[in-house]
């Protein structure tokens, strides 16, 4: 009986630790390239502009998020901006981002502003140097720079929006990937990057305006976020956990230019400084 119990207990310790090698170390051991942001596939896209509406775990709005790609032979660029004006406790705000990728497809460089903090300056930008990306944070007084290796880098995203687009998807396919969050800012006074393994998990169906779509699920580890991607790589629904804020439904809805510059006329208009 002593054999049987041991042996019992050395299979199921076997278990647990093959099933979390399986879906915590195998996956960063694995990680391939991020999907190609190139010249190629933006002129494989249906449209350009994007708009996502923020929601919390009541289905309350509290805010809206807008993405517009563009491209040359030689890079893409893609022109984010996020306004949060329903969360508790957190004044209206507005941040605004520019991600750039070369005519390969790799990041290249990117920036990020937060506007319509009293008192408050956030600004982050980051560029490739080799095997490197070095950034710089300035949080109001605060400033530093942090040397992120660019093997973790191959995509850059914001904790309201992680992906904006990804191609080409096929499930078992993993890449690294840093996970920036302007609120930690706000809250704690610097922004935090968060480096990430995302992996596409699997493919599922979901209603999106009315009709089924086919969707790849991305997941990623160790924050965690879900991302359904359909066909033509626009990312249609995310959902991510944020301290302070629970889990935000983010979902793709008709694009509105004039809300955009509404609302960039309205928070932190009177602050265009964008150098650091």
């Amino acid at each position: 009986m002593y054999r049987l119990f041991l042996g019992g207990v050395v299979a199921v310790w076997l278990s647990a630790m093959t099933a979390l090698f399986v879906r915590d170390i195998w996956p960063a051991w694995s990680a391939q390239n991020a999907p190609p942001l190139s010249s190629h596939h933006l002129g494989e896209l249906p449209r350009y502009d994007w708009q996502y509406g923020l929601f919390d775990a009541q289905q309350r709005r509290i805010g809206t998020s807008w993405a517009t790609m563009s491209g040359t032979e030689q890079t893409t660029t893609i022109r984010s901006t996020l306004v949060l004006d329903g969360a508790p406790m957190i004044p209206p705000l507005r941040v605004e981002t520019e991600t750039q990728f070369d005519a390969e497809g790799q990041l290249d460089s990117f920036w990020l502003h937060v506007y319509g903090l009293p008192m408050t300056r956030i600004h982050v930008r980051g560029e490739r140097r080799g095997i490197y990306f070095p950034c710089e944070i300035q949080a109001g007084p605060f400033h530093r720079q942090a040397n992120l290796e660019m093997a973790a880098t191959r995509l850059i995203g914001d904790a309201f929006r992680p992906f904006s687009y990804l191609p080409t998807l096929e499930v078992g396919q993993s890449w690294r990937m840093q996970l920036l969050d302007p609120l930690s800012a706000v809250l704690g006074g610097k922004p935090r990057f968060t480096s990430l393994v995302a992996r596409v998990t699997r493919k599922e169906t979901i209603d999106h305006k009315g009709a089924k779509v086919e969707c790849h699920v991305v997941e990623t580890n160790p924050e965690h976020v879900t991302a359904w991607v359909g066909p033509s790589g626009e990312v249609l629904l995310q959902k991510v956990d944020l301290p302070g804020l629970g889990t935000l439904g983010i979902r793709s809805e008709e694009y509105d230019s004039a809300l955009r510059a509404r609302m960039v006329s309205q928070i932190g208009s009177t602050d265009t400084d964008d150098s650091l």
